[in-house]
């Protein structure tokens, strides 16, 4: 019986997809000939920072607070008891916040400002005229259609 061909020497070779961890030489094994593994949670780390850029950048179309929350989600599922987070999920995480609270303020102002900034003739005419280009009546017909009387 021939070692080479049936017995133990075989057990490293490629054909059988598995690797020998002490081969200096191989793809998955750093300088030292420790095995590698992916960081944990970059991917995640990555997603809440463009999910935290988007909902900064994104903040006036109203995609901020769902974008931002998504965001933070994510940022938090990087955390690991008693490791610090890498530096992508914690920029991640505070874009995501800024976004978030940014876009809660301003549909608050946006909601409260709307009943004093519609008493005003020209701002109401434009609104007026956008809200037929977009839904075929103006805002009062919707209003009275919809609630009764304005």
């Amino acid at each position: 019986m021939d070692q080479d061909q049936n017995g133990w020497n075989n057990w490293n070779q490629k054909d059988q997809g598995q690797w020998d961890r002490w081969d200096s030489s191989a793809s998955n094994s750093s300088y030292y000939n420790q095995p590698t593994h992916r960081p944990y949670n970059q991917g995640f780390a990555i997603a809440s920072l463009v999910l935290g850029l988007l909902s900064v950048t994104l903040g006036c179309c109203g995609l901020s607070i769902p974008l931002g929350a998504m965001g933070i989600l994510l940022g938090l599922l990087c955390y690991r008891k008693g490791k610090r987070m890498e530096n992508n999920s914690r920029m991640g995480l505070t874009l995501s916040v800024i976004g978030f609270t940014a876009g809660i303020i301003f549909s608050v102002v946006s909601i409260i400002r709307l009943p004093a900034m519609l008493q005003d003739p020209v701002y109401a005419e434009q609104y007026n005229r956008i809200f037929q280009m977009m839904f075929g009546m103006d805002f009062n017909e919707f209003i009275r259609q919809y609630y009764g009387s304005f």
